[in-house]
């Protein structure tokens, strides 16, 4: 059975992946301060992404055929920006060198994914339709940081001949997301009003943006199968819906599927002065490659997250 290591296990995203690759793989869990137990095929390893000797004995000791970086400071409105570049950058810098030492040692060279992010687009031109070949103009630190690892990951399948893949996902949601992100900020305070008799209100930012949103559970089975294609090192991918709904409509969905009524207030707190407009990715050249389609509906998607958050309150 074939090993692959998953860096960023505990994240919102692996947490699925992981789901999904188990009953194919053995699966080397990377986690950092969480309490996530072995199940079958899985085993879960707790360590320090900034520490590259780790890295190395991790690498050395398990020699995974496959690697999946996804472990990243993900909050687009972190404070920290220090620590958001070395956990995205040095991080990714610390991981790639791991591979580098263990196979100057041995001839190792696994296929790596690298997930980068829509986020590095930014304010690019043509936002409607972004292809991979759009130029970069990121709105905000994690955005950067994204910009950096990204084209690093390019250099070092260049310079140091390592096998990696660039994968683009934009927005992606479901349960399991932590609130601070639009979908479980909406579907956790829709709960709470549910679940509280005195209140109605349901506080928004901007409704006007328009993002290319899809099923985590869609996005998990595109990292699966780029893993599982030939790609030439350092290509890169968007993966996405192709197109785009605005967050007034998400709203709408989910205020449709709430079992009370709910008044919707503004709050200036929830509005970002770096926010994009309108984000919508090309996927033609993902789906060329893979075959890859999304098969969750975003009613679905809305639905699912809906009823996570009741289980959250029981």
């Amino acid at each position: 059975m074939a090993k692959i290591l998953v860096t960023g296990a505990n994240g919102f995203a692996g947490q699925h992946l992981i789901k999904l690759l188990a009953p194919d793989y053995k699966i080397i869990g990377l986690i950092n301060k969480s309490n996530l137990q072995n199940s079958n095929n899985v085993q879960y390893i707790s360590g320090n992404i900034l520490d590259q000797g780790f890295l190395t004995d991790l690498i050395s000791k398990f020699q995974p055929d496959k690697i999946i970086h996804l472990a990243a400071i993900a909050p687009t409105w972190s404070p920290d920006p220090e620590n958001i570049f070395k956990i995205n950058l040095i991080g990714t810098l610390n991981l790639y060198q791991a591979v580098d030492n263990v196979n100057r040692q041995s001839m190792y060279i696994p296929k790596i994914v690298f997930i980068s992010s829509a986020e590095v687009y930014g304010k690019t031109p043509n936002p409607e339709k972004i292809t991979e070949e759009n130029p970069f103009f990121p709105a905000n630190y994690y955005g950067t940081s994204k910009v950096a690892s990204d084209r690093l990951s390019y250099q070092m399948s260049q310079s140091s001949k390592l096998n990696i893949t660039i994968v683009r996902p934009f927005n992606h949601t479901g349960p399991g997301q932590m609130k601070g992100f639009f979908v479980p900020d909406m579907a956790s305070q829709i709960v709470e009003i549910e679940n509280d008799q005195e209140k109605s209100e349901l506080q928004v930012g901007n409704l006007q943006s328009i993002r290319d949103i899809s099923d985590v559970r869609d996005i998990v089975e595109g990292y699966k199968l780029i893993l599982e294609k030939d790609t030439e090192p350092g290509e890169a991918f968007n993966l996405c819906s192709g197109s785009g709904i605005s967050m007034k409509d998400i709203l709408g969905k989910l205020l449709k599927m709430a079992k009370k009524e709910i008044k919707i207030v503004e709050d200036p707190s929830r509005m970002r002065a770096s926010e994009v407009p309108i984000t919508v990715g090309d996927n033609s050249l993902f789906k060329e490659r893979t075959g890859w389609e999304p098969k969750i509906p975003i009613d679905q998607t809305l639905e699912d997250t809906l009823e996570y958050w009741r289980g959250q309150h029981v």
